[in-house]
C-alpha cells in the first residue's frame, strides 16, 4: 500500500481505448474491467486482482488538443493543503479538487518545468 508522498495510480487517457486495451493487455498480461459511469466508461487494468491503472476516452471536443498520455497520482493526506503548497513553489492548477464519489478527490498540476501530475486523497470511510 503507499504511503503519502509515493505513487499511488496511472491513467491512460487515450484517443482509442479499444486498441490501447488490447495492446496493453496482450503486451503485459493484464485483463480489464470496463466501469460505466455517468458520461464515460472508466476501464481498470488488473494485474492478477490487483488494480494497477486505469484508462479513459479523451473526450471528442479534447481530441487534437491533448495527446494520449499516461498520468501518474501521488497519494497525499490532504489535497486542499498541498494544492496551495504546489501553487506557492510553482505549480499550476490545471484540473482543481475533484470527487470521485465513494473513493477519494484529486487534482492535476503543472510543475514549474511544465510536467504534469496528479495529487490523490483517499476518502477514509
Amino acid at each position: 500500500m503507499p504511503e503519502n508522498g509515493e505513487f499511488c495510480w496511472n491513467e491512460l487517457m487515450t484517443s482509442d481505448t479499444g486498441q490501447a486495451q488490447e495492446f496493453y493487455c496482450k503486451l503485459f498480461g493484464w485483463t480489464s474491467q470496463e466501469h460505466p459511469m455517468k458520461n464515460m466508461t472508466y476501464t481498470i487494468f488488473k494485474k492478477g486482482e490487483k488494480g494497477i491503472g486505469g484508462m479513459l476516452q479523451i473526450p471528442t471536443s479534447e481530441q487534437g488538443k491533448i495527446p494520449p498520455h499516461w498520468l501518474s497520482y501521488i497519494l497525499v493526506a490532504n489535497l486542499d493543503e498541498m494544492i496551495i503548497k504546489s501553487e506557492t513553489l510553482g505549480a499550476q492548477v490545471k484540473v482543481g479538487s475533484t470527487l470521485v464519489e465513494g473513493m477519494g478527490r484529486f487534482a492535476i498540476l503543472m510543475d514549474p518545468t511544465g510536467a504534469a501530475i496528479a495529487l490523490w486523497e483517499t476518502i477514509n470511510s
